[in-house]
């Protein structure tokens, strides 16, 4: 019975550094999660980062929100702002090549893809008992290169026709991207100290999704 004790303490402690062990990630792959989930809108991503931070920020600061619903939302969203801009009949007529044109759009951004340059630590002169990891990457996105030969002219005194060719046009060109845009661009990971390990995490995602979106919107002709 001693021997079985043993045997079974020895188990308890094997799974517990186990356990430990998969969940204290490198700052490389904890970018990787933020990445995923805020740019790639990845709902599994974001599962597996709040499985990361809950260990040493707690359940309440977690993130709650499914990625695919706003990943939906900001594309509706971006479909309704763009109609209203037009006469009433032209957008109630070109609502579907509207909603095609945001979905192409929205689809590019979401693929886009990043490139770990550097990881190093850096400080900050208003939080000087913080120490804090400094990525520096690349992201890219799949753009169409050129304009589109079709100009639209005023929005206000466009014809239903002509706003539709328009989106056609500028959908079958957002499918068809063929040229590859790139940034560097930073992100700083926050570290927490238990013991002998090292977490990593950023309480503002936004700003990752921020500088992407910028960058993505500028390149889009």
């Amino acid at each position: 019975m001693r021997n079985l004790k043993i045997v079974f303490l020895a188990m308890l402690i094997f799974c517990a550094q186990n356990f430990k062990s998969q969940n204290v990630l490198s700052p490389e792959k904890v970018f990787d999660l933020y990445f995923t989930s805020f740019i790639n809108y990845d709902d599994n991503a974001v599962k597996e980062l709040n499985s990361y931070t809950i260990n040493f920020l707690g359940k309440n600061n977690t993130y709650t929100e499914k990625l695919e619903e706003v990943y939906k939302n900001k594309t509706e969203d971006l479909t309704r702002i763009f109609l209203s801009n037009l006469p009433a009949h032209v957008a109630a007529g070109c609502r579907t090549e509207a909603q095609a044109y945001f979905s192409a759009l929205m689809g590019n951004f979401r693929n886009a893809r990043f490139m770990i340059k550097s990881v190093k630590p850096i400080s900050h002169p208003e939080l000087k008992d913080q120490e804090i990891t400094e990525i520096t990457y690349d992201i890219s996105f799949k753009v169409p290169s050129g304009n589109s030969e079709i100009n639209i002219g005023d929005l206000k005194n466009i014809g239903e026709g002509e706003m539709r060719k328009y989106l056609i046009d500028a959908t079958g060109r957002l499918k068809k991207a063929d040229k590859t845009v790139s940034e560097e661009q930073t992100f700083n990971l926050y570290q927490v100290k238990y013991g002998s390990d090292t977490y990593y995490w950023n309480s503002g995602p936004q700003e990752l999704y921020w500088k992407a979106n910028g960058f993505y919107f500028r390149n889009i002709r």
